[in-house]
């Protein structure tokens, strides 16, 4: 893995945030999330007795946003839909549930990197990233404090101005994640939350367990840094065509060249961390950026060609699966967003992700 867990969260709890994010009172009109995040409220909300045309139409929603794959909605109305489905089914524990259905809905992208991590270390050096699904609701940070991890939520909004609702579905996603991932259960030791206690907390300790804090400086879930070691439970080819792992395909078409290979599976590794460079690779392998780019250029290539390659051709393979969003595709090529993803596949293949998949 090119980024160890350490380095990516070795800063203690208790030491100042390198990069805070300040809070807005108010929301930034130009702020804006994935559709398919309001899409499992909506769901949720329908479960429970919710007109969805009804509550579409009250929190000035269009329903057309919900037609387009993969696109972004002004952040305003989800506060708004949260809100209106909570009073609207008299249950506050709404974010509990919208969470775990979004788990579900990541579940092929999870069993993707669950092809190409060992462990929870290195897949932990992923996790943000797949949290960004959030979009300007807020991010999710991976952070080591006195022997134990947490999973944070950082907003971009304090909670007079989004209420429980995203806090408890960011939490009850990671949650989900964190305790299926694994072949050894991952035990979540303490969640502590920035709103005041309920009066009722039985969804709340049925999701994350007895140890509850509430009206904390910032919401997150604690478990052991001993799970670090922890084995990834593996995708079983009879389910899940992800097992036969078209990562590795790619990599074995160099198997004749151990160097090339190495540099394969380094960059595989590397890309859905979002971090990716030539430093971090040539560190990965143990060989200065001078060497690494010695060795490629006597093979008559370079490192941007080898990662451009790569992506070109892995895009084509996670196309072909439908149950892969585009924006997912663009995740796990190491593409901060899926315009920018979009755009170098036209550039690659002569046509948008959306127009090849048709």
């Amino acid at each position: 893995m090119i980024l160890s867990f350490d380095e990516i969260a070795s800063r203690d709890a208790t030491e100042p945030n390198p990069n805070p994010m300040r809070k807005k009172s108010t929301i930034d009109p130009s702020w804006v999330m994935p559709a398919k995040q309001a899409k499992h409220t909506l769901q949720i909300g329908e479960r429970l007795g919710v007109s969805e045309d009804k509550i579409i139409e009250k929190c000035k929603l269009d329903k057309a946003w919900f037609e387009i794959p993969d696109y972004q909605i002004p952040v305003e109305p989800f506060y708004a839909l949260n809100k209106e489905i909570a009073k609207a089914t008299g249950n506050p524990d709404l974010g509990v549930l919208v969470g775990r259905a979004a788990y579900l809905n990541i579940g092929h992208l999870l069993l993707y990197l669950s092809s190409i991590c060992g462990s929870l270390r290195q897949w932990l050096n992923m996790m943000p990233n797949v949290l960004e699904m959030y979009g300007d609701l807020g991010k999710a940070v991976i952070v080591r404090e006195k022997g134990t991890l947490r999973s944070e939520w950082r907003p971009l909004v304090p909670f007079s101005v989004s209420d429980r609702y995203t806090i408890d579905m960011v939490l009850s996603t990671a949650n989900s994640i964190l305790t299926s991932i694994c072949l050894q259960p991952i035990a979540i030791t303490k969640a502590q939350f920035t709103y005041p206690k309920p009066k009722d907390i039985t969804v709340l300790t049925q999701c994350f367990g007895g140890n509850l804090v509430f009206e904390q400086p910032f919401s997150a879930l604690y478990f052991d840094l001993s799970s670090l070691d922890y084995p990834l439970i593996a995708p079983i080819s009879e389910v899940s065509t992800v097992a036969q792992n078209p990562w590795q395909k790619y990599v074995d078409t160099v198997a004749g060249d151990g160097f090339l290979k190495a540099l394969r599976q380094s960059i595989v590794c590397a890309l859905p961390t979002g971090d990716m460079t030539i430093d971090t690779v040539a560190g990965d392998l143990k060989v200065s950026r001078r060497t690494l780019q010695r060795r490629l250029s006597e093979r008559n290539t370079n490192f941007l060609q080898e990662v451009q390659d790569l992506r070109s051709q892995m895009a084509l393979r996670f196309l072909a699966d439908r149950q892969l969003g585009i924006t997912s595709i663009a995740f796990l090529l190491g593409y901060a967003d899926s315009s920018t993803f979009s755009s170098a596949f036209k550039a690659w293949h002569g046509c948008a992700p959306s127009e090849y998949r048709r």
